[in-house]
């Protein structure tokens, strides 16, 4: 347990984040108009969470196994989108409501965190 707290403690901060995120009552939610007036920002944001989400993964994969292999792409790939999904379905028992597009945009999100993953990594080591 230990072990995964080492390398995955920020995919399980960002979990609990999008947990109290997605589930808090949506009459709570802040509606700027500023963001209500960018076309599907909803959408962006749920791309971004898991975008960030799958990063963390593959980050602690990469930590914890000192290098990045199929398996680790394979594992954070099926579990941000069986979280993702889950999310979804919870949302709609608390009163929030389900969206099969919150699912695509959260599953693009964790596509093109992975596929971008090794590059976004090297500018992390080298540029930042």
């Amino acid at each position: 347990m230990l072990r995964i707290l080492k390398y995955h403690w920020r995919a399980i901060l960002w979990i609990i984040l999008i947990a109290f995120a997605c589930l808090m009552p949506g009459d709570t939610i802040p509606n700027t108009s500023f963001f209500s007036r960018i076309p599907y920002f909803d959408k962006i944001v749920h791309f971004m969470m898991y975008f960030i989400f799958a990063l963390f993964l593959m980050s602690g994969f990469s930590r914890q196994y000192g290098k990045t292999s199929a398996k680790a792409y394979i594992f954070s790939f099926i579990l941000a989108f069986l979280f993702g999904v889950m999310i979804e379905f919870i949302q709609e028992k608390v009163g929030r409501s389900y969206d099969v597009y919150d699912m695509i945009a959260n599953t693009l999100g964790v596509i093109v965190s992975l596929l971008l993953f090794n590059t976004v990594k090297w500018i992390l080591r080298n540029i930042l």
